[in-house]
């Protein structure tokens, strides 16, 4: 197959910009990234990646290198902090079901894996490249400007740019990011100092050890304290707690850097919990050390520029947090990302060379139809794992029931429906409601 004459410029090279770009060479479509830093930013911790995603990331050939890096797992575990009884087994991966494991991986790993690979695919990719706004859009091209004064030009303009999208500015001015009360807190910590039996140190995911991971033990009305290891050899493990913030941080930068405070925090209440707890939190290294706080993005009513200008041409697209930024609770972010990738370059491939307005608007309208329904389901499951991990107190304070048994019922419903995804039917999906003849 020759290459598309049309030419698809990314701004922003995280995670998401750099598998889009991968997966659209993959099309055969020529594509240029740009990052306004002067490397991928690496925000720290780790990744929670589930066969949705996984199956993505294998498609454009990093899965194998990751998984030399990744600690595999099928189930996270609910347990009872004070008689040490597992309440719910939650699957997250099946090589029977799905085809493979959950994995967990550092968030740095999986970046210089997809760096490598756009640089040994010679995709060209520019730093130090901070997009500003756009120029022009026309039936043709897209013209923006960066910062620096510069500009350059492109069939089609990807924002991958994240939850404070500058490019999504141009699609949904008055859209911002929706602070929703509560951050979480995380860190790294040796596996070692958590003091499980030996037994149990060899059989993390075994549902027998004392303290299976990755679990969350969970203390009524406090909420519960998860642990996930997250290098290939489990000797790490991630440690969080999520936590009501009521008031918004105007800046949440000094708030992150104020580690003692933080760790504070997280040693809230931690007394009531058991040992292992205690021991996990004995010793917190600044390294690693960090608050998220949760954000979502108001539903939009389009993620390309279809209503923008008084020529709109739907030329300008943005995918990932820029579009539908989820909070951390399910694990679902980075993964929602990479299915927006595989189903978009896919759906750009169909369109051949043809890019007229018409079939491009139909072709994008078919496809963010398909994968708002998914994300709609990455939401509720949030919502369930949200009502899982945070202390009564909140969950009343936000009129949010829990009775257990239909939490269960939901989480097992909800994950089973994200994680099943079949990528190839999905594009299916995309391009019957496209309309395109």
């Amino acid at each position: 197959m020759s290459k598309s004459e049309f030419h698809v410029a990314i701004i922003g090279a995280g995670l998401s910009g750099l598998s889009l770009a991968l997966a659209l060479q993959q099309q055969n479509i020529r594509v240029t990234l740009y990052e306004g830093r002067d490397a991928p930013l690496d925000t720290g911790g780790g990744l929670m990646l589930h066969p949705n995603g996984l199956k993505a990331l294998q498609a454009i050939g990093v899965y194998e290198t990751l998984l030399e890096k990744a600690w595999p797992f099928d189930n996270i575990y609910v347990q009872n902090g004070i008689t040490g009884e597992i309440l719910q087994s939650i699957e997250n991966g099946s090589v029977e079901k799905y085809g493979m494991h959950a994995v967990r991986i550092y968030r740095y790993t999986l970046l210089d894996q997809l760096l490598n690979k756009v640089r040994q695919s010679g995709i060209p990719i520019h730093f130090n490249r901070r997009y500003s706004h756009v120029v022009s859009e026309t039936e043709q091209e897209v013209t923006w400007q960066f910062t620096d004064g510069g500009s350059a030009s492109a069939s089609i303009l990807v924002g991958a740019d994240g939850l404070h999208s500058t490019v999504r500015k141009y699609i949904a001015p008055d859209v911002k990011p929706i602070y929703n009360g509560y951050i979480i807190l995380v860190a790294a910590v040796p596996t070692a100092q958590l003091g499980l039996p030996e037994t149990d140190f060899r059989t993390l995911n075994d549902p027998k050890s004392s303290y299976p991971m990755p679990g969350g033990i969970v203390v009524p009305q406090l909420g519960a304290f998860v642990t996930a290891p997250q290098t290939k050899s489990g000797d790490e493990v991630m440690i969080t707690v999520m936590r009501p913030f009521p008031q918004e941080a105007e800046r949440w930068t000094p708030i992150d850097n104020d580690k003692d405070r933080l760790r504070s925090m997280f040693r809230e209440n931690s007394d009531k919990f058991p040992q292992v707890v205690q021991n996990a939190l004995s010793d917190i290294p600044d390294k690693q050390l960090h608050v998220w706080p949760a954000y979502t993005i108001p539903l939009l009513e389009h993620w390309t520029s279809v209503n923008t200008g008084s020529n709109p041409q739907g030329r300008i697209v943005i995918i990932g947090d820029a579009a539908h930024a989820l909070p951390p609770s399910s694990g679902q972010g980075v993964n929602q990302a990479f299915e927006d990738i595989n189903s978009f370059a896919a759906v750009l491939g169909k369109l051949g060379n043809d890019l007229s307005r018409e079939r491009l608007q139909k072709a994008l309208h078919g496809w963010q139809q398909f994968r708002q329904e998914r994300v709609d389901c990455v939401l509720r499951l949030n919502k369930h794992m949200e009502t899982l991990r945070m202390p009564a107190a909140a969950l009343a304070e936000k009129g949010i029931a829990n009775d257990p048994e239909t939490l269960k019922a939901n989480l097992k419903k909800e994950s089973h429906e994200v994680f099943k995804l079949d990528h190839e039917e999905a594009v299916r999906e995309c391009w019957k409601r496209s309309n395109i003849e």
